[in-house]
């Protein structure tokens, strides 16, 4: 049957990656063309992060691991649980769509994801592609897709895990899986509790985090279909500082989903999924809220015309609603509808490869929206391949954007043009990849302040330019491994040419280790150049925040069959650095030195 066909195309494209955890390092994608499809035959740049990698990365906060990735920056204000903001190849903030198994849990009010409070426990990989991706995912992949995928039962299992650490950090979980012939079920409980660290310079006073989340996820093969059912919740509490004051939030997000993925014929797939996303704020200190509900239906058809050509179609119907108060006079209780078609070719004749797809977008708010993609790719041999692709992409205006402080219903979306180059090669035990791109973005939101009434109102004024290069370099041999990856990118504003905000221009970071069946080390080093931050009110000259490197070591050991111990040092140097200004003079700070040591026992 054709699912069954790409499934075992990907199981014979894996590698098998020798840790305990029993993972397969990936080879395989489906976010780059909402099909499976390999890597290295992508015409797009995609990186993933293993299960394994999570695993062994010193942070067990979703923000810091992303910030390893080649072009993607990160600020957190704070510590654990402190608001995120992913920047993907220079784009703006609420840039960055990000899925978990392929349904968005972007806000409506601000339009970025609270990956802070995601747990990492339930995670089997995360897909990564970078460029722009509305043409298959509609508004807010401007910059790119962020997909994470949670783990299926393979087998019946019981694993648990306590992980201890500096500022009292304290972890657990515990996953039971269950296989039965065409039945299985994934049940994890876990929660992370913390005392944090002093999160503003100059200021000892700690701020904490807490944060319990389960998932049950349950799948049944009917022969002629396969469904599955998932519920995922998080829900905890904040503490951090806002304009000077000690304050705390609670959260909580919920994501249910339903999917049936079946064969009408030899050469038709048919998926349905349904789903639900909430994600609600509430502050403890103020009336302030930002509660988002988003419900979405959404029917995909893969049809393989030959074995060269793959015709891709489907229908998107999506309704937003959400709640805000800011706590100073905004409050809004609004809901949008948006019903969307897509259509993809995919086609591989030789060595040539082609990709096309387009988007048609209806949104209540403001009309209708295309979006269109086209990219090939050239074979030089099944080691070395060449890809280009052009595509457009665009951010719908948020609920905060129409009706929030400075709220304006006459808004256009922002819209992007983008154009990249890139190879892909593979000489025996060392891969390299590169990536050139060029991004022109075009009706960006702001809101200026008037001098006089130091009142605004939304428009549609700003515009961007960025370009940029990415390079990276991997060997592995016999359980040894090193990698190098660097990036330059330029973004600026058109205008003033002056360089956006928190957007280092250069990256680059190394990783190097051993790793085999019963124990592993390694190590990682990451260095960005200086960005700037918003200038103080009533100045037009940018702060300065100061570039940095920070280097990281983990380890593991299996001392019995079933035991694994886990070792984590991060910011070794115990290096002092900042993502942001949080008042006039001092900067939230980055994770210090710290520490962690955990326990892992399967049943």
């Amino acid at each position: 049957m054709f699912t069954r066909s790409l499934l075992a195309a990907s199981v014979a494209a894996c590698s098998s990656f020798a840790v305990y955890a029993d993972t397969v390092l990936p080879t395989t994608v489906v976010t780059a063309t909402r099909t499976t499809q390999a890597i290295d035959s992508t015409l797009a740049s995609v990186q993933v992060i293993s299960q394994a990698q999570l695993a062994q990365h010193p942070s067990q906060d979703l923000g810091e691991i992303l910030r390893f990735t080649t072009g993607i920056d990160v600020a957190r204000l704070g510590g654990f649980g402190g608001q995120t903001s992913i920047f993907t190849r220079g784009t703006e903030s609420n840039h960055t769509l990000v899925l978990i198994d392929g349904v968005r849990i972007n806000s409506a009010t601000s339009s970025q994801a609270n990956i802070q409070h995601l747990t990492l426990s339930d995670i089997e990989r995360i897909e990564i592609v970078k460029g722009a991706m509305s043409s298959l995912y509609g508004s807010d992949a401007i910059g790119g897709v962020i997909n994470i995928i949670t783990k299926t039962a393979t087998k019946t299992e019981t694993r648990a895990s306590i992980t201890g650490g500096t500022d009292s950090l304290v972890s657990g979980g515990i996953t039971q899986t269950i296989k039965q012939g065409d039945f299985g079920a994934f049940i994890n409980a876990n929660a992370i509790y913390t005392d944090g660290y002093a999160i503003i310079e100059k200021n000892p006073r700690e701020r904490g985090y807490k944060n319990q989340a389960a998932h049950l996820k349950t799948d049944y093969d009917l022969g002629f279909s396969k469904v599955s059912l998932s519920l995922r919740n998080n829900t905890g509490t904040t503490e951090y500082v806002d304009y000077g004051s000690f304050v705390s939030q609670d959260f909580e997000n919920q994501l249910l989903s339903f999917v049936a993925d079946g064969d009408i014929s030899s050469t038709l797939n048919s998926k349905i999924r349904i789903s639900q996303m909430s994600d609600n704020i509430d502050q403890n200190n103020s009336s302030a809220i930002a509660h988002t509900k988003q419900q979405q239906a959404d029917w995909q058809n893969t049809f393989a015309i030959s074995p060269s050509i793959t015709l891709i179609g489907g229908v998107t119907q999506t309704n937003t609603q959400a709640q805000y108060n800011n706590g100073y006079g905004t409050v809004y209780d609004k809901e949008q509808d948006n019903l969307a078609f897509y259509v993809q070719q995919q086609s591989v004749f030789g060595q040539i490869s082609t990709q096309l797809s387009l988007r048609h977008e209806d949104y209540d708010s403001f009309g209708t929206h295309q979006t269109g993609n086209i990219a090939l790719g050239f074979a030089i041999n099944s080691n070395n391949h060449l890809y280009a692709n052009y595509g457009t992409a665009f951010k719908a205006p948020d609920l905060n954007d129409l009706y929030g402080y400075g709220g304006n219903i006459n808004l256009k979306p922002e819209e992007s043009r983008s154009i990249e180059i890139g190879s892909k090669h593979t000489f025996g035990q060392v891969s390299f990849n590169s990536a050139f791109y060029q991004s022109d973005i075009d009706n960006l939101i702001n809101c200026p302040t008037d001098p006089i009434t130091y009142t605004c109102s939304n428009i549609n004024i700003d515009k961007a330019a960025i370009k940029g290069i990415e390079l990276g370099i991997k060997w592995q041999h016999d359980g040894l491994f090193a990698g190098l990856n660097g990036s330059y990118n330029h973004a600026q504003d058109d205008v003033s040419k002056q360089d956006l905000l928190r957007r280092p221009r250069r990256s680059i970071t190394l990783s190097t280790g051993y790793q085999q069946a019963t124990w592993g080390i390694s190590s990682e080093i990451l260095a960005k150049s200086h960005a700037l931050d918003a200038p103080l009110f009533g100045s037009t000259t940018p702060r300065r925040l100061a570039g940095y490197a920070v280097a990281n070591i983990s380890g593991y050991v299996q001392i019995m069959p079933s035991t694994l111990l886990r070792f984590a040092v991060e910011n070794i140097t115990d290096k002092q650095y900042g993502y942001a200004y949080a008042t006039a003079t001092t900067r939230y700070l980055a994770t210090p030195l710290s520490a962690s040591l955990s326990a892992e026992v399967k049943f």
